[in-house]
């Protein structure tokens, strides 16, 4: 056996809309798509989305997206309907700028940078 990859799930209301965010926010591929699960993809990762259960309260998750430049990540999230709740700044032991997000579907995700 291969193990092929891991892929974080997302509980997601409205499908076209959560695939807009993340394709255009941050330049994710659609792998396939129906209105109960979509894959996504970027070169080193992928997520999934599921409409299971329609859930609408904010959803702490543990997904982190890696960018190269969080600045610009702030941006975008604001542009394509999601929030920023935080931007942590990096510290000693976190060589990282750690930006607390909600998507346009209440998932609370981190984007993050490492400081080089």
């Amino acid at each position: 056996m291969k193990t092929l990859g891991v892929m974080h799930v997302l509980f997601v209301q409205d499908m076209d809309r959560a695939i807009n965010f993340y394709t255009q926010a941050f330049d994710f591929r659609v792998r396939n798509k129906s209105g109960f699960w979509s894959n996504l993809e970027c070169d080193h990762g992928a997520i999934a989305l599921t409409s299971y259960g329609q859930k609408t309260e904010r959803k702490e998750t543990m997904l982190i997206i890696e960018v190269d430049n969080y600045t610009e990540a702030v941006e975008r999230i604001k542009k394509y309907g999601g929030q920023v709740l935080k931007v942590a700044e990096p510290y000693e032991g976190a060589p990282v700028y750690n930006v607390i997000t909600v998507d346009t579907e209440n998932n609370q995700i981190v984007i993050s940078q490492m400081v080089n």
